[in-house]
């Protein structure tokens, strides 16, 4: 499916695009594990696009920069969906959450819908072969990637293994996710969580 680069003019009625497929834009700060997991939904009515970082800007601001961007350039559908995909990590310890809040607050006011991760996507990776105990907290990814390894016997994020995360494992993951999540209304988890399942449950 090619997208349209938008054109200079507003679109008459005549002239409104078509396209057999819609789109699921994700933006991210990580460069690789999100583009790689989101690799195994093969779906015709539905092209996930993932915008990931290429060039170590990957502050809040400079990921909702990039889909501002995408937006700017392309021409959308009613039916097109976008989210801001970010991992919490320090992001929310004192001297940056003002700054990730309005971010957030910015995205919401465009029309992004937020699946935020804490403390990193690799908490969505985890829930495919394991239960998130409420007493298991990851305060940083690093953790969360070594019970990733330990699970899995393996894990890189630049290879996402197909054979980890059938479509029975990403099912029980939403509902690992969902079930884990106490406070789906929140921007992002409060604790150890990820609101991936939100996406995830739109795409399966």
């Amino acid at each position: 499916m090619t997208l349209r680069c938008k054109k200079p003019r507003p679109l008459t009625r005549e002239e409104k695009p078509f396209r057999d497929a819609f789109l699921f834009v994700l933006t991210t700060e990580d460069k690789y594990a999100p583009r790689e997991y989101f690799r195994l939904f093969r779906n015709p009515r539905i092209k996930v696009i993932v915008l990931p970082t290429e060039d170590t800007r990957s502050a809040p601001e400079h990921v909702l920069r990039r889909m501002n961007e995408f937006k700017d350039r392309h021409e959308v559908l009613e039916e097109d969906q976008f989210w801001l995909m970010l991992d919490t990590d320090h992001w929310i310890e004192p001297g940056h959450i003002a700054n990730f809040n309005r971010v957030c607050s910015e995205a919401i006011q465009k029309g992004y819908q937020l699946a935020h991760s804490n403390p990193c996507f690799e908490v969505w990776l985890l829930l495919h072969v394991s239960t998130l105990e409420p007493e298991t907290q990851f305060r940083r990814g690093a953790e969360v990637e070594a019970r990733l390894r330990e699970k899995l016997g393996e894990y890189s994020k630049r290879t996402i293994d197909a054979e980890h995360f059938p479509m029975s494992a990403i099912r029980e993951a939403v509902a690992r996710a969902e079930a884990a999540d106490t406070s789906p209304a929140d921007r992002w988890p409060q604790s150890t969580g990820t609101h991936v399942y939100k996406v995830v449950k739109k795409l399966v």
